[in-house]
C-alpha cells in the first residue's frame, strides 16, 4: 500500500525487501520470487548481495537446492563484509543439513561463527555446532563448541546446558577425574542450581562406568529424596528399576520403581519405556504363575488317571489336556522371549526354550523355540549346541521361514519350496493364475504356521477371497485364522475392522436364513462365540532389532482339517 501511494519514496528499496521477506517467511514463494525479481530489476546493480542472496533462498525453498548452493557459493567474494559472508555460510549450512551432508554443514557453521560480529549470534551458532557434533559423536568438536557457547551466549539456559554437556562429554571420553572436578565445582555454584539434579545423575553414570554400583545406587536413592516429583527423580526411579531388573533380578522391586516413574514426572522421556517394563514384568509373572498351575493340573490328572480303571476316561482326559500343552508351551516361550530380548538375560532364557524342545515337541511353538534357542546359543558362542539345534530345525521344518534364515546365515544353499520362495511365487503368479496363487499361500499355512510369512499369507488369502472372489465364508475363515494365530501382527491389526464387519454381516445373513426355514413358532438364535486367542510376536522381528514387544500366549488351530472343510464349502 505504501508503494502504491508513494511509488517514488526513498524507502522503496527497504519496502521491497521487507515485502519479499514477508512472502518468504510466510512460505509464499512465488510472490517472494516476483518481489525479489522486482527488487533486482530496480536495485540489483547497487545492491548485488541482497539480490543474489534472496533469489538463491527462494530457489532453495522451491526445491532447487543444488542451484541455490551454487548461487550462494559463487556469492562468497572478497568484496562482501564478514557479516555478509557469515550469513551466506549459515544459509549454506541449512541447505546442507536438509541434504544430510552434516560434515560440510558443520564446516560452514564454523566459518559463520568465526566471521559474524554479533556475539549473541556467535553463541547460537556454536550451540548448533555442539548439538550436531555430539550427535555425530565428534566429541572433541562438541567439547570445543560448548566452551564457545559459555563464552559467547547471552542465554543463561544455554550456558547451563553447555556446562552439563561438557561434563557428559568428558565422561564419554573417559576423563573421569575431570568429570568429578567439574561436577564438584558446579554443585557449589549457586548460579547453576537448576542443573544440580542433572549433575547428580551424571555422577551416577560415572559410578556405573567405574563399576561402583553401590555408590551409584546410593546416589540415586538420595536424588529421589532431594529432587522429588521432578524430571530428575523420574529418571532416578527408572535407573533404579533397571538395576533391580538387570543386576539384582528382583522383579518385584523393579516393578515398584518403574511404576513410580510416571508419578514423579508424567512427561519424563522414560515414562513410555517404564510403562512398557511394567507390562512386561506382569506378563512374565502371569506366565510363571500359569506354568505352575498347568504343571499341577497335569500332575493331578496323571494321579487320577493312575487310579482309574477306565481306558475310555483316560482317553478323554488326554484329549482334554491337548490345548493345555499348547498353553504351557506358549507361557514357556513368553518367559524366554522376555528374558532374552527385554530383560537382558539371554543365557538364562535358553532353558525356557529347551523346555519346549525337550518336553513339548508337538506344540506349535516347537519350531520357533528351535530357531530362537539356536540363535541364542550361537550368540553365547556355544557352537556345538547351536549347530545341533540348527540341524534339528532344518531336518524337521526344512521349508519354514526359520530354516530359510538359518540357511542364509550359514551360507547354505536355498531349498525349493521354502515358505519365502513360495510367497514370492504366489505374488508373481497372482495376475496370471489367481486360484493357483491362493493354493500356494495355503501351502505356506500348512507347512509354516508359526513364522511371519504365515501372517502375510493368511492376510493375502483373506483379502482376495473378500475383495476378488467375493466369498465371504472363505474370507471370514482366514480373517479368523489370522486373529487367532497372529493377533499382534501388522496384518491382524490391519484387518481387524474388516473381520468384525464380516462377522456381523454373516451373523445377520444366518439369522435371515434360519427365519426362512423355521416354522412360525418362536425362534431363539444364540450367536456362535468365536474365541480369539492372543498370539506371540514374531521372534525374527525381535532378533532383527525392531521395537520392543511383549509376547503373549497363542492356541493351536488345525489348519489342515479346517481348510478341508472350507475348500469343500467353496467347491459346493
Amino acid at each position: 500500500m505504501v508503494l502504491e501511494e508513494y511509488p517514488d519514496t526513498r524507502y522503496r528499496k527497504n519496502a521491497l525487501l521487507l515485502i519479499g521477506k514477508a512472502h518468504f517467511y510466510r512460505q509464499e514463494y512465488r510472490l517472494a520470487e516476483a518481489t525479489f525479481q522486482q527488487f533486482a530489476d530496480e536495485f540489483g546493480e547497487t545492491h548485488p548481495f541482497e539480490k543474489v542472496y534472496w533469489q538463491a533462498m527462494v530457489k532453495w525453498k522451491q526445491g532447487k537446492s543444488q542451484a541455490a548452493l551454487e548461487t550462494l557459493t559463487s556469492n562468497l567474494v572478497e568484496s562482501l563484509s564478514n557479516d555478509q559472508k557469515a550469513k551466506v555460510h549459515l544459509s549454506i549450512s541449512e541447505i546442507l543439513l536438509e541434504l544430510n551432508e552434516d560434515k560440510s554443514a558443520l564446516e560452514n557453521l564454523l566459518n559463520g561463527a568465526e566471521l559474524t560480529s554479533d556475539a549473541d549470534q556467535r553463541g547460537q551458532i556454536y550451540y548448533r555446532i555442539s548439538v550436531l557434533a555430539f550427535d555425530k559423536k565428534d566429541y572433541e568438536l562438541a567439547l570445543s563448541a560448548n566452551k564457545s557457547v559459555i563464552r559467547y551466549s547471552l542465554s543463561k539456559k544455554r550456558i547451563e546446558e553447555a556446562n552439563l554437556q561438557i561434563v557428559r562429554i568428558h565422561r564419554l571420553l573417559g576423563n573421569w577425574d575431570v568429570v568429578m572436578s567439574e561436577i564438584k565445582s558446579i554443585l557449589i555454584d549457586d548460579r547453576f542450581t537448576r542443573i544440580h539434579g542433572n549433575l547428580e545423575l551424571e555422577l551416577v553414570r560415572l559410578y556405573q562406568m567405574q563399576g561402583k554400583n553401590d555408590m551409584a545406587k546410593n546416589r540415586l536413592e538420595s536424588i529421589i529424596k532431594d529432587y522429588a516429583r521432578s524430571r530428575n527423580s523420574a529418571e532416578a526411579y527408572f535407573l533404579l528399576g533397571e538395576i533391580a531388573m538387570n543386576e539384582d533380578w528382583d522383579l518385584e522391586d523393579a516393578d515398584k520403581k518403574f511404576s513410580q516413574v510416571s508419578k514423579e514426572y508424567q512427561k519424563s522421556q522414560y515414562t513410555p519405556t517404564a510403562n512398557l517394563r511394567v507390562k512386561q514384568i506382569k506378563s512374565y509373572k502371569d506366565s510363571q504363575t500359569s506354568i505352575g498351575t498347568l504343571l499341577e493340573t497335569f500332575s493331578n490328572t496323571q494321579t487320577d488317571s493312575t487310579n482309574s480303571d477306565s481306558s475310555t476316561a483316560n482317553e478323554v482326559q488326554t484329549a482334554d489336556l491337548l490345548p493345555n500343552y499348547e498353553s504351557l508351551a506358549n507361557h514357556y516361550y513368553n518367559m524366554g522371549e522376555l528374558e532374552a530380548f527385554h530383560f537382558n538375560r539371554p543365557a538364562e532364557s535358553i532353558s525356557r526354550f529347551m523346555n519346549i524342545i525337550d518336553s513339548l515337541p508337538n506344540t506349535e511353538q516347537y519350531a520357533k523355540a528351535l530357531f530362537t534357542a539356536a540363535y541364542l546359543t550361537m550368540e553365547q558362542d556355544d557352537t556345538t549346541k547351536a549347530i545341533a539345534l540348527r540341524d534339528t530345525l532344518l531336518d524337521k521344518f526344512p521349508r519354514s521361514e526359520f530354516a530359510d534364515y538359518m540357511r542364509v546365515h550359514y551360507g547354505m544353499d536355498n531349498l525349493d519350496g521354502s515358505s519365502n520362495q513360495l510367497f514370492r511365487q504366489g505374488e508373481l503368479g497372482w495376475q496370471s493364475d489367481p486360484e493357483g496363487a491362493i493354493d500356494t499361500f495355503k501351502q505356506i499355512l500348512r507347512q509354516d504356521k508359526s513364522s511371519d510369512v504365515a501372517a502375510r499369507s493368511a492376510m493375502f488369502i483373506a483379502v482376495m477371497y473378500d475383495r476378488h472372489f467375493s466369498q465371504a465364508d472363505s474370507a471370514n475363515y482366514y480373517y479368523e485364522w489370522l486373529q487367532s494365530h497372529k493377533p499382534k501382527s501388522e496384518q491382524a491389526q490391519a484387518t481387524i475392522n474388516r473381520y468384525e464387519e464380516l462377522q456381523q454381516m454373516l451373523s445377520m445373513m444366518n439369522q435371515v436364513d434360519t427365519l426362512e426355514v423355521q416354522d412360525s413358532s418362536e425362534i431363539i438364535i444364540e450367536p456362535e462365540e468365536i474365541e480369539i486367542v492372543d498370539n506371540q510376536v514374531d521372534t525374527m522381528n525381535v532378533i532383527a532389532g525392531e521395537t520392543e514387544t511383549i509376547a503373549k500366549p497363542e492356541e493351536s488351530v488345525d489348519v489342515d482339517n479346517k481348510e478341508t472343510v472350507e475348500d469343500t464349502i467353496i467347491e459346493n
